[in-house]
């Protein structure tokens, strides 16, 4: 599992079982069954460069994902559901713009709020170093196609939730994990 959040987690899981007499022996034997939680530091590929999906949603989960990743990312920012957590924007953008090569900042769950607007709030943090690419498949598309071996594609925002929601509570069916592999294909 990626990241170093992941470590702290499996000492935290440690440190509880522990209290129940669990021995350190079996925390290891699980610890080395435990498997990638689907849509959390998710690799989906890895070469020619590697292709990340991420539900991280909030400012230290995103900059706890950048920072497990290292340099050389290619962001795409999901940029936050309609109708709440307004004051999150502007903060992810300035996430975003500190560790991200470059940010694509686009559509993930606008709900009934304009999608270009909370694309324009989430950028206004990114300073002017950003793209907007509303659509969510153009902007993982133009990622992917930016990406160099050696550099990072991560993909934040929903994981592998298997909806997109939209205005009027209109739903399409979404998998950033299935788009990221059929733009690697092309």
């Amino acid at each position: 599992m990626l990241g170093e959040f992941n470590i702290y987690n499996a000492i935290a899981a440690i440190s509880v079982v522990r209290a129940y007499n669990v021995n350190l022996e079996v925390c290891s034997q699980a610890l080395s069954k435990a498997k990638v939680i689907s849509g959390r530091m998710e690799v989906i590929s890895e070469n020619p460069f590697k292709v990340v999906v991420d539900y991280a949603h909030t400012p230290e989960q995103l900059e706890a994902v950048y920072k497990s990743l290292g340099a050389n990312l290619i962001c795409v920012l999901g940029s936050c559901g309609g109708g709440r957590d307004k004051w999150k924007r502007p903060v992810l953008g300035q996430i975003a713009k500190k560790y991200c090569k470059e940010v694509i900042v686009t559509n993930e769950d606008p709900y009934d709020e304009n999608p270009e607007a909370i694309i324009n709030q989430v950028a206004q943090g990114c300073n002017g170093k950003v793209m907007k690419i509303a659509d969510r498949r153009k902007a993982i598309e133009k990622a992917i196609s930016l990406a160099k071996p050696k550099e990072v594609v991560i993909i934040t925002g929903k994981g592998s939730e298997p909806w997109m929601c939209l205005e009027n509570g209109r739903k399409i069916p979404w998998d950033d994990r299935k788009i990221a592999k059929e733009a690697l294909n092309k």
